[in-house]
């Protein structure tokens, strides 16, 4: 997920307080193609100097202010990636997919353009829908 801006810029913008810990968090999403558990970007850091409770905060933090979002992975466990697509502009939970590959597991975020598979449950009455997810099954280009 390349993207123009710096890391420092990008924290700012999202109204985050820019530390070291932050910088070198954002960085490894933002060289990641695929999702990340908090275990995975504690190891593509690897400093000794950086502790997961940090790490784990920082996230929190991300997804808070709308820079990541998490995804379960098919073991239930939490997946990190930025919600910033080619274009270099945000996205929202409403404009992409997740690709998951049935071989390595991994997990893509994939812009949305022309579907809209939400239900409208307005009709049912009582729903209210606070976020929704698309998840497309198959094998990435790595597995191909």
């Amino acid at each position: 997920m390349a993207t123009k801006e710096n890391p420092g810029e990008i924290l700012h913008k999202y109204g985050l307080k820019v530390t070291a810990t932050r910088i070198r968090v954002l960085d490894v999403l933002i060289n990641s193609p695929v999702a990340l558990s908090h275990s995975d970007i504690i190891g593509l850091i690897d400093d000794p100097m950086i502790d997961k409770v940090t790490v784990y905060r920082t996230l929190n933090a991300f997804t808070t202010q709308g820079l990541t979002h998490k995804v379960a992975n098919e073991d239930r466990n939490w997946l990190y990636a930025l919600y910033f697509h080619n274009s270099n502009q945000p996205a929202t939970s409403d404009d992409h997919a997740h690709f998951i590959c049935r071989q390595c597991e991994r997990i893509y975020c994939m812009p949305i353009t022309s579907m809209n598979p939400k239900p409208d449950v307005r009709e049912i009455g009582g729903f209210v829908i606070t976020s929704h997810e698309h998840r497309i099954h198959g094998v990435c280009p790595e597995c191909h």
